[in-house]
C-alpha cells in the first residue's frame, strides 16, 4: 500500500515536470530592460577621399540569443555609390540563410536585407551582420550612414534594440605651396581648404633680382599664372632663380664645342670660353648666331640668353679603292664581240656626288666618261667601244662628294692587243699563222676564239690573209 502511495505522486511529480518544461518552450522569456541588443554603424564616423571604394560594417550587440535579422540603409547618392553587401560573420558556424537586398544609388537606399538561421541555434557574441562597400563620389561633403526598420529576432520574438547611425566625410584638400629661391605665390580662390574639383590658379612673383623660372612637385611646366584641379592634396613648388641666363651651343656638321666655364646657366656679364673641336674627316669653319667669325677659341660675353652655332665643313675626299676590270673571253677590239668592264668602290663620310673614268687613250687623247653606281659604294663602267682602239690604255678615277671635295686614284695600265696578233705577244709572226693554221676548218659561233681573226664563226684563208696582211708588225714594246 505504501509503495503505491510512492508511486502515485512519483508520477504526479513527473506530469508537473513535463508541463512545466512545455511551457517554458512555448512561452517567450521575459526581457529585461538592460539587455537591450544594440546595432551600429561601425565605424562611427570615417574620412575618405574622392574616389576611394571603402567597407563599412553594421554591427550587433545581442542583448540575449538571437537568430535572425533585418535592416534597411540609407545614404546621400551625390556623395556615396553602393557597390554591393554582403553577409556578416555574427552567424559563422551555423547554415545560414541569406538575401543581400536591393541597392538604389538614385535614391541612396538599400532595403531588404536579412539574415537568419536555419534550424536550431542562436548566437550571444558580438559579430557583424552585414558589410557594405561604397565608393566615394567625385565632390565634397558628409552623408549619414543611416539604419531604419532594424529587426533583431530571438527564436520566437523581436527583442528590443537600440540604433546608432555613422558619418562618412568627403574630405577636402588643401594646396600647399613652397618656395626655392626668392619670391612669392597667389592663390585664388585663397582658402584654407578646397572641395574636390576646384580649380586654384597659382600666380609667382619673383622679388627684385629674381625671375620665375619653373614650378614642380605637382604641377610642372614654366607657365604663369598657372591653374591646378584640386583632386588629393596638392603640394606645389615655385622655383625663382637670380638673373642667369643660357649659352646654347648647336653644331651644323660633325664636331663638339668645350665651354669653359662649362655650366648650365650664366650670370649676367660672365665670360665663356668656346672651343670648336671638329670630328673626323670634318674642319671647323666659323662662329654663327649670337657670335662670328673664325677665331678659335675664342670668347663670348653673357649679357642674355645666347645661342651660337659652330659649323664644320666636310674636309674628306672620297676614298677610292678596288680598281678593278675586266674583259670579253676572248679577248676582241671588235666592238660586236668584245667588251671591257672597269670597277671600283668609292666611299665617303658624307655623300659622293660624281664618280668619272679618265681614259687615256693609245693615241694620248682622252676620254672622261661618268661611273654608273650598282651594288653599294660599287661603281662599274661597261663599255664595247670605249676601248676598241688596239694599244696600251692608262685610266683613274676622279670623284668628288656633295662637299666638293675631290681624289684621284692611281693610275692602272692595262693592254687592247689586235685581232691579228693571236697570241697577244705584241708582234705579227709566223706563229700566229700556225695557231690559225691549228684550227683551220674548224666552226663555232662568231667571235668564238682568237684564231677567228675576222669573226665569222670559221677559221679559214680569210683570217690567215688578215693576220698575213699585219706580218711583222709590232704594236707594243
Amino acid at each position: 500500500m505504501e509503495k503505491k502511495r510512492i508511486k502515485k505522486n512519483c508520477n504526479v511529480l513527473l506530469s508537473l515536470y513535463i508541463i512545466l518544461l512545455l511551457l517554458l518552450i512555448m512561452l517567450p522569456l521575459p526581457i529585461r530592460a538592460d539587455e537591450l541588443t544594440t546595432v551600429q554603424v561601425y565605424p562611427l564616423t570615417r574620412t575618405v577621399s574622392a574616389g576611394q571604394t571603402f567597407s563599412i560594417n553594421i554591427s550587433c550587440t545581442p542583448g540575449q540569443p538571437m537568430k535572425s535579422y533585418e535592416l534597411k540603409i540609407s545614404f546621400d547618392p551625390s556623395l556615396l555609390h553602393a557597390n554591393m553587401v554582403t553577409e556578416g560573420a555574427i552567424f559563422t558556424g551555423y547554415t545560414t540563410f541569406f538575401n543581400a537586398g536591393t541597392i538604389n544609388n538614385t535614391a541612396g537606399t538599400i532595403v531588404d536585407v536579412y539574415g537568419l538561421i536555419l534550424g536550431n541555434g542562436n548566437v550571444s557574441t558580438p559579430g557583424t551582420l552585414v558589410c557594405l562597400s561604397f565608393t566615394a563620389q567625385p565632390t565634397s561633403g558628409s552623408s549619414p550612414i543611416s539604419l531604419f526598420d532594424v529587426g533583431i529576432t530571438n527564436e520566437t520574438a523581436y527583442v528590443p534594440v537600440t540604433i546608432s547611425n555613422g558619418t562618412v566625410t568627403l574630405r577636402e584638400f588643401t594646396v600647399s605651396v613652397s618656395i626655392d629661391g626668392s619670391g612669392g605665390v597667389t592663390k585664388n580662390p585663397n582658402q584654407a581648404t578646397y572641395p574636390y574639383g576646384t580649380v586654384v590658379q597659382l600666380t609667382a612673383t619673383a622679388d627684385t633680382g629674381w625671375v620665375f623660372d619653373s614650378w614642380g612637385g605637382d604641377l610642372s611646366g614654366s607657365t604663369n599664372p598657372a591653374s591646378i584641379t584640386v583632386t588629393s592634396n596638392k603640394s606645389v613648388t615655385a622655383l625663382f632663380t637670380q638673373n642667369y641666363y643660357t649659352l646654347t651651343i648647336t653644331v651644323s656638321g660633325t664636331g663638339s664645342v668645350t665651354k669653359n666655364p662649362d655650366q648650365p646657366t650664366y650670370p649676367y656679364g660672365a665670360v665663356v670660353t668656346l672651343t670648336a673641336e671638329p670630328g673626323a674627316g670634318w674642319a671647323f669653319d666659323s662662329w654663327n648666331g649670337d657670335l662670328t667669325g673664325n677665331q678659335n677659341p675664342t670668347t663670348i660675353t653673357i649679357n642674355g640668353n645666347k645661342t651660337v652655332t659652330a659649323a664644320f665643313v666636310d674636309a674628306l675626299p672620297p676614298q677610292v679603292s678596288t680598281l678593278a676590270f675586266a674583259t670579253s673571253e676572248p679577248l676582241d677590239t671588235d666592238p660586236v664581240f668584245g667588251w671591257v668592264n672597269v670597277t671600283c668602290t668609292v666611299t665617303d663620310n658624307v655623300e659622293v656626288s660624281q664618280v668619272v673614268l679618265l681614259i687615256c687613250n693609245p693615241d694620248g687623247s682622252w676620254n672622261n666618261v661618268s661611273m654608273i653606281i650598282g651594288t653599294t659604294a660599287v661603281y662599274y663602267y661597261l663599255t664595247n667601244t670605249g676601248f676598241s682602239a688596239f694599244g696600251n690604255y692608262t685610266y683613274s678615277i676622279y670623284a668628288t662628294d656633295t662637299s666638293n671635295n675631290s681624289h684621284t686614284s692611281e693610275s692602272v695600265g692595262f693592254s687592247m692587243p689586235p685581232n691579228w696578233d693571236i697570241n697577244n705577244d705584241g708582234r705579227c709572226t709566223i706563229l700566229d699563222l700556225v695557231l690559225i693554221s691549228n684550227q683551220y676548218g674548224t666552226t663555232g659561233a662568231e667571235g668564238w676564239i682568237r684564231e677567228d681573226a675576222d669573226n665569222t664563226g670559221e677559221i679559214q684563208v680569210i683570217d690567215l690573209v688578215v693576220v698575213s696582211n699585219h706580218f711583222g708588225d709590232i704594236w707594243w714594246g
